[in-house]
C-alpha cells in the first residue's frame, strides 16, 4: 500500500470528524503531516491533476486513476455556481459554494422535455412553465431556484410501465433489476421517502429537440432509420451528460449541521417548498460508445458492508433490529453492501483535502466517489446498422458491480451495474413493436404521441 494512499486516508478520517474538537485536533495533524496526493497520470503532471475550478473533462485515458480523477472534476463542474441567465454555464467570478443554483441544476429536468401529446418543449434556455404551478414559484422551478420532485423511484413508474411493455426483449434477470429500482420506495429514518431527478445538459437536450425524439411518434420513425447515438464532444454543448440526483428531506439539526449540500424543493406537488439535502448524485458523459458512469455518495449515509453497533448515519438507526436493504420499509435501513473502490477512496482523501484548503467549511468534503465505471474496448454506437435493438454493446466494463446504496438500494448484488441495466434501455413503447436502443438512456420511454396518434 502506498504512503500517499495512506496519507490520504489519515486526512480523510481528519476531515469526516464528528466532534468540532476532534475536527480541530486532526487539521492540527493534517497540517503538519505531508499533505495528501493523487495521481491522475503515471507521470504526475501537475497540470492533470484536480483542479477547484469549473473544469469539465469528456474523456479520460482508460486506467482508474485518470478516470477518478475525471469524475472529480466534473462533479466539481457540475456543483460549481451557475451563471445567472444562461442554463449550464459557470460563473467564473463565484466560489465553490456560494448561493444559487448549480451549473446542472439549471439543466433542463425530463419533465421539461417529455410533455403530455409529445409537445415541442422548446429551446434549451426557455421557461417550460409546468402547468401544475403558478406565478414565482413556477418561474422559480423552471429557472432551476425551486426542484420539483416527484419521483420517489429511481426509474419513475411511468417509464417502468413503459419498459414492463417491452419486457419479451429483456432478459429476466435484468427486468427484475430494473422493476427493483422503479418498483421501491427507500424511506429515510424520519419516515420520508427519498425523492429523485433526471437532468440533462444543453447538447443532450438539443440533440433530442432537434431529431423530435421527444414525441414518441418520430422518435419510433427515427430510430427505424438511424441509431440513436447521442453526442459526444469536448464541453456541455456538445456532449451529452446525463445525471440522476436522490434527496433527502432535512431535520433542523441536518439543516444547520454543514454537511449535506441544500435546496428548496416541491415535494409531490405541494405549494410549500421544504429544505432537502443532496445524498446520492450519478451521471453518465457519452463517448459515442458506452461512455462513462460515476456515482457519488454523502458520507454519512449509511454503514459500508455490515451493520454498525453505533454512529450516526441518514438511513440507518444502530438500535434498530430490522434488517437492512428491504424494499419500501418505513423508516429504511440500509448498508452499503460493495465498499467504495480503493483508488476512489485515495481519490476522496486527496480532493477533500483540497476543498478544505480552500474553504475549511466547504459542504463537498462531505460527499465520496464511490466509483467509476468504462468500457475497456469501447464499441462505437455509430458503427452499428439501424435500426438498432438491445442490448447495446457493454464494452467490457472494467468493473461488473456499480451501485449506490441511495440510488439502487435493492439492487445491491453482484454483476449489477450501470451499463449492465441501461444497454436494454429502448425507445418509448409502439403499438407494433419492435423497440429500439436508446443510446443507454430510459428517459427516451418517457416519450409521448400526439393525442389520437397510432403508431
Amino acid at each position: 500500500m502506498s504512503k500517499s494512499f495512506l496519507d490520504s486516508r489519515g486526512v480523510r478520517s481528519c476531515l469526516f470528524g464528528i466532534a468540532a474538537s476532534v475536527t480541530v485536533a486532526c487539521a492540527g495533524t493534517a497540517q503538519a503531516q505531508q499533505p495528501p496526493y493523487f495521481s491522475c497520470s503515471e507521470l504526475r503532471n501537475p497540470n492533470q491533476q484536480v483542479k477547484i475550478a469549473p473544469i469539465f473533462l469528456a474523456t479520460a485515458d482508460l486506467a482508474e486513476n485518470p478516470f477518478d480523477c475525471f469524475a472529480w472534476q466534473n462533479f466539481i463542474y457540475f456543483m460549481w455556481p451557475a451563471l445567472p441567465g444562461p442554463r449550464g454555464v459557470a460563473n467564473p467570478n463565484a466560489k465553490l459554494g456560494a448561493g444559487g443554483p448549480t451549473v446542472w441544476e439549471t439543466y433542463r429536468t425530463i419533465d421539461t422535455l417529455f410533455l403530455p401529446d409529445g409537445r415541442d418543449p422548446g429551446p434549451w434556455n426557455g421557461l417550460q412553465l409546468l402547468a401544475t404551478l403558478h406565478g414565482s414559484l413556477a418561474q422559480q422551478v423552471a429557472s432551476g431556484a425551486v426542484r420539483n420532485l416527484t419521483m420517489t423511484s429511481k426509474i419513475s413508474r411511468p417509464v417502468l410501465a413503459n419498459i414492463l411493455r417491452g419486457a419479451a426483449a429483456i432478459p429476466q434477470a435484468i427486468l427484475d433489476e430494473i422493476s427493483q429500482a422503479g418498483g421501491g420506495t427507500l424511506y429515510d429514518l424520519n419516515g420520508f421517502p427519498v425523492y429523485y431527478e433526471v437532468s440533462m445538459d444543453e447538447a443532450q437536450y438539443n440533440y433530442i429537440v432537434q431529431n423530435g425524439l421527444y414525441d414518441a411518434t418520430k422518435q419510433f420513425t427515427f430510430a427505424q432509420a438511424n441509431v440513436i447515438n447521442m453526442p459526444a464532444g469536448s464541453d456541455t454543448t456538445t456532449n451529452a451528460v446525463e445525471m440522476k440526483a436522490a434527496w433527502k428531506v432535512l431535520t433542523a439539526a441536518e439543516q444547520k449541521s454543514g454537511r449535506f449540500h441544500t435546496v428548496q424543493a416541491l415535494l409531490s406537488g405541494s405549494k410549500t417548498p421544504v429544505e432537502v439535502g443532496l445524498v446520492g448524485f450519478h451521471f453518465f458523459v457519452s463517448s459515442g460508445s458506452q461512455g462513462a458512469w460515476a456515482t457519488f455518495a454523502q458520507v454519512d449515509n449509511a454503514p459500508v458492508q455490515q451493520p454498525a453497533a453505533s454512529g450516526t448515519f441518514n438511513f440507518f438507526n444502530p438500535l434498530a433490529t430490522n434488517p437492512p436493504n428491504i424494499k419500501d420499509a418505513d423508516p429504511g435501513q440500509v448498508v452499503q453492501v460493495n465498499p467504495d473502490a480503493t483508488a476512489a477512496d485515495a481519490a476522496n482523501g486527496y480532493v477533500h483535502y483540497l476543498l478544505t484548503q480552500k474553504d475549511p467549511k466547504s459542504v463537498w468534503q462531505y460527499y465520496k466517489l464511490v466509483n467509476v465505471q468504462w468500457p475497456l474496448t469501447p464499441a462505437a454506437l455509430a458503427k452499428l446498422p439501424p435500426p438498432a435493438s438491445t442490448p447495446l454493446p457493454d464494452g467490457a466494463p472494467n468493473v461488473p458491480t456499480l451501485v449506490n446504496a441511495v440510488l439502487e438500494t435493492f439492487l445491491q448484488q453482484p454483476n449489477v451495474s450501470c451499463v449492465s441495466c441501461h444497454q436494454y434501455a429502448q425507445t418509448a413503447p409502439s403499438a407494433s413493436n419492435p423497440r429500439y436502443a436508446a443510446s443507454y438512456s430510459f428517459m427516451f420511454g418517457r416519450a409521448n404521441s400526439p393525442a389520437g396518434t397510432t403508431r
